[in-house]
């Protein structure tokens, strides 16, 4: 159907020989696919015009305009040919309702530039065959059986259990809004539907059943935290989409020696200081991927060789790994910040939120600084051959007026958000005062629906408002009730068996469900366990962002398809992932002292 959608886009034209197609340097119009004839590509220079490719039928040329909106090279037909051109809005349209024509885009585009720059260099072209894009589709979603299968487990097992009479202690209000969420935990752990789609249908069966009134399912909607995640979310879109990202990962590289050690460092702390600036993590490792695999090629590190893997997993870890050591460093943070009691959500702001995560930080960061390079130490030392940062932050050219207005709108939210005590003011209005200056200046409405994660927005209003629908019925007293018998055992084990339950959950659901169910049972409990809410839910972040069965991480799974799973392989990727969960842990432990010092356990 796709096809035949682009078919009816297409403009055919018949081309002479010698005719220019279009001009180096020009806005980029259309995409174009060649279906007959032969077409050469050439780039200015001061010694003339350079031919950097011979392009052949079938095949297209123009793709990277798609991305920078102006031609990186002149194109002229070699021979009469027959062209096929898609103009750009339709392409545009084409990729917003189907992404993964994106990811088929990016990935043509990456191998393509990796054939220019080993040909520029003398090195030998690849050897391998191009492997296929893993998308949402592609990775867990089946077809009409399996998503039938799937919502009839989700309704039976609930349906089955109704009418047994409630636990003790427990409603029978109670025990069906236990058995809706259940339903719905249900779909997310088979993961053949959204995770926003299967919100939807848990909030709409609490209604429908009358457990609740849509008052309540749905106020998440009008949550402070709901605005402020819309407000950081739009800032990250912004972001992305101007290309700062992008020029702050590179700059934060050229501060730091050009060696294998030195890099490594520089993504770790380069990915440490960029994290707070974006919440949203697949943002970040999609901005730093393919700078690390060029980094791996100026070393002239073989694919999934030792010192290759370590570059990309630096990369991955020092944009992803301290998500949730800053309080706006990833957007599920801001859940657990909401269902905190009014005392404790009253001490929490952007700085206090650091210092309390801040020995888990630390001790992540040592931890993986050590694994990396004592575990992934390059078979052979080297420097980076040529200036690959230069000729990055080149193609980039100057900064424009949109990165200057979005580093401001990011200086404004994070400063506001550090000093909100200070000026008596709901976080959520400097985020949606942020969000009023990137809309009227960088995002226009396209990048607005777009760039923003209104699916993960869907999922967090629902589950916003899930917490208050299970406290009217009981749920959190129960709960608590029944995790008692742990508190017995003192705090520290308490703070201990979440993180180890957390760990467990995640073979079975994916992160964000994960996430969400967890710190909606554990936070309400944790005065009965003696801990802070804060260290309850903080935990359970910590633990359920991690994998250590490729099929377990989102963003490595992003991560090893955006480097063309030349980085590392899936065995280096599970050692990793072993190795990152079990310094989380230890840093969980060796924060606990800290964390009883500031009054948050014991």
């Amino acid at each position: 159907m796709t096809l035949a959608r682009l078919a009816g886009a297409l403009e055919e034209r018949h081309v002479p020989g010698g005719a220019l197609v279009m001009k180096e340097g020009e806005a980029a119009d259309a995409l174009y696919l060649l279906a007959q004839g032969c077409v050469t590509l050439t780039i200015a220079s001061e010694d003339g015009d350079v031919q950097v490719a011979e392009v052949e039928a079938p095949a297209q040329f123009g793709e990277l305009g798609m991305l920078l909106d102006r031609r990186t090279a002149t194109a002229r037909t070699s021979t009469d040919a027959l062209l096929w051109r898609l103009p750009r809005a339709r392409f545009e349209d084409l990729v917003r309702e189907r992404p993964d024509v994106g990811l088929v885009v990016a990935r043509s585009l990456a191998e393509l530039l990796d054939r220019r720059q080993r040909g520029l260099i003398g090195a030998p072209l690849p050897t391998t065959e191009s492997r296929p894009v893993v998308t949402a589709s592609s990775r867990g979603r089946g077809g009409s059986r399996r998503r039938a299968a799937a919502a009839a487990l989700s309704f039976a097992v609930p349906a089955l259990l109704w009418a047994l009479p409630a636990p003790a202690g427990l409603s029978t209000e109670g025990w069906h809004a236990l058995l809706v969420l259940g339903g719905a935990s249900i779909a997310w752990t088979v993961d053949v539907i959204p995770d926003f789609a299967v919100a939807v249908a848990l909030a709409t069966a609490w209604g429908v059943l009358g457990l609740a009134p849509a008052a309540v399912v749905f106020a998440g909607f009008t949550s402070t935290s709901w605005l402020l995640v819309l407000g950081v979310l739009a800032v990250a879109a912004a972001m992305a989409g101007t290309g700062l990202l992008f020029r702050a990962a590179l700059t934060s590289l050229r501060a730091f020696p050009a060696t294998y050690r030195g890099q490594v460092l520089a993504l770790l702390a380069g990915g440490a200081v960029i994290t707070p600036l974006v919440p949203v993590s697949v943002a970040r490792v999609a901005a730093i991927a393919r700078v690390t695999r060029e980094l791996g090629q100026a070393f002239g590190y073989e694919a999934r060789s030792r010192g290759s893997a370590g570059l990309a997993f630096a990369g991955l870890i020092g944009y992803w790994y301290f998500s949730n050591i800053f309080l706006t460093g990833f957007a599920t943070n801001f859940y657990l910040l909401d269902l905190l009691t009014p005392a404790e959500r009253a001490r929490f702001d952007w700085t206090t939120w650091l210092v309390a995560a801040a020995p888990v930080g630390v001790a992540c960061f040592a931890g993986s600084l050590v694994v990396l390079l004592f575990l992934f130490r390059p078979e052979r030392e080297g420097t980076i051959r040529g200036d690959a940062l230069a000729r990055q932050r080149a193609v980039l050219g100057p900064i424009t007026r949109g990165e200057v207005v979005t580093a401001a709108a990011v200086a404004v939210l994070i400063a506001g958000l550090a000093a909100q005590r200070a000026l008596g003011i709901e976080p959520a209005w400097v985020a949606l005062a942020a969000l009023v200056v990137v809309t009227g200046t960088v995002l226009d409405r396209t990048q607005f629906r777009t760039g923003i994660d209104w699916g993960f927005l869907i999922l967090f209003g629902v589950l916003l408002g899930s917490g208050e629908v299970l406290g009217r019925s009981g749920v959190d007293k129960w709960v608590a009730g029944g995790i008692a018998p742990v508190a017995a055992l003192g705090p520290e084990v308490s703070v201990i068996a979440i993180a180890l339950v957390t760990a467990v959950s995640r073979i079975v659901l994916p992160s964000r469900p994960t996430m969400f169910l967890l710190i909606l049972a554990f936070v309400p409990a944790a005065p009965a366990l003696g801990i802070s809410g804060w260290v309850a839910g903080i935990v359970v972040l910590l633990m359920a962002n991690m994998w250590i069965l490729p099929y377990q991480g989102l963003e490595y799974l992003m991560y090893r398809e955006a480097t063309g799973r030349e980085a590392f392989d899936d065995r280096q990727g599970t050692v990793m992932g072993a190795a990152l969960l079990a310094i989380r842990l230890a840093a969980i432990v060796v924060a606990i002292p800290f964390w009883r010092a500031l009054g948050l356990v014991g």
